[in-house]
């Protein structure tokens, strides 16, 4: 199976790729700088481009049987990055008849069958109200991944972290059980195994420690 991974010399597209190696699956990681990722394995391609150029994005997607995406704003990041990003790659999987999409967003991202805890509520509020820009780029993105028609999954986390895997982590609608805080090296396993695990199509699982 080949993946093609946006972000991915992003903390968590890193660790996605570095999964995706070791599980022995081919990866096309989409790069800015061709100098940020150390091609180190036979199964790395890696493809320099810009996910906000449609020209980039259909020859990255080419040829790939799942697209992943831990694209995120950073310093400098046009406003409205992940609604391009997110436009462009859906319309090339279309053209190039790739199904199934795994988008990494966060709690600025709803869905009407969330019930989150008054505290998960407050982080959102916060998140709105310091991070307005970012928030509404975020929100768009999921409307645009999740009108596409495609295989989707939105996988929502709240506050990253740099700890090691665990494989025990909460999946599932945005509800108490849902903690604040998810290791990277958790997210990118999850993500991986929505590929090819049904449960979360069409779907906008949170996911947490």
């Amino acid at each position: 199976m080949k993946l093609t991974i946006f972000g991915a010399t992003g903390q968590t597209g890193k660790e996605i790729v570095r999964q995706a190696l070791e599980l022995g699956l081919e990866v096309t990681a989409v790069v800015r700088d061709s100098s940020e990722l150390a091609n180190t394995s036979s199964k790395l391609s890696i493809v320099q481009g810009d996910s906000t150029k449609p020209p980039d994005v259909e020859k990255a997607v080419a040829g790939c049987a799942a697209v992943l995406s831990a694209l995120g704003q950073v310093k400098g990041s046009p406003p409205d990055l992940l609604t391009k990003s997110a436009s462009n790659i859906v319309e090339a999987m279309k053209k190039n008849n790739v199904r199934r999409l795994v988008v990494l967003t966060n709690a600025a991202a709803r869905d009407p069958k969330d019930h989150p805890s008054l505290f998960n509520r407050f982080l959102r509020f916060l998140l709105t109200l310091s991070r307005g820009t970012m928030a509404r780029d975020t929100a768009r993105e999921a409307e645009i991944v999740s009108e596409s028609g495609l295989d989707w999954t939105i996988v929502r986390a709240n506050l990253l972290t740099n700890t090691p895997r665990t494989g025990k982590y909460y999946a599932g609608e945005f509800s108490v059980k849902a903690k604040t805080r998810v290791s990277r090296a958790d997210v990118a396993a999850f993500m991986i195994a929505c590929v090819t695990d049904n449960k979360f199509v069409r779907a906008q699982p949170v996911i947490s420690e």
